[in-house]
């Protein structure tokens, strides 16, 4: 079964999004705010967004080997100091909406400073709808790379 996509649905309310989801890429950076869309869309189970992410930060010169970090970026050698406090708020509020403490609320407001850490809860908050969207009209990342 086909399911009419957001943009066809409801096209007004698709062009917020995009206008929002250009504001928070402005105020937190393209990189740094596509590394916060890719590991929330990782937590939520969106392919079509992981593969988008990943695709944009691709063309913005992000090394393999980082993306490939995202996954396990606790672990991982590639993110700075910025990127892994975002890394962890973005996990800790699409884990549950009261799950940021108030130590990495600190360290965020440190690294960020007010309006970009309140531009990440939102950020976090704005990719979460942006999957639900592509999940539940089964969006799927263009061309498979599994033979017919």
């Amino acid at each position: 079964m086909t399911r009419t996509r957001t943009h066809e649905a409801s096209p007004e309310t698709f062009q917020a999004l995009v206008a929002l989801d250009n504001r928070l890429k402005k105020s937190l950076g393209p990189v740094l705010y596509d590394l916060v869309k890719l590991r929330a869309s990782q937590l939520n189970g969106c392919a079509y967004c992981v593969d988008m992410h990943a695709t944009d930060l691709e063309r913005r010169g992000t090394p393999s080997r980082k993306l490939h970090g995202v996954a396990a970026w606790q672990e991982s050698p590639f993110f700075d100091e910025t990127e892994r406090v975002a890394l962890a708020f973005t996990e800790r509020l699409t884990g549950g909406i009261d799950a940021v403490d108030d130590e990495l609320w600190d360290e965020a407001g440190r690294l960020l400073g007010e309006e970009r850490r309140a531009d990440l809860v939102v950020a976090v908050g704005t990719i979460t709808t942006w999957n639900m969207t592509g999940i539940t009209t089964h969006l799927q990342p263009e061309g498979s790379l599994v033979p017919a």
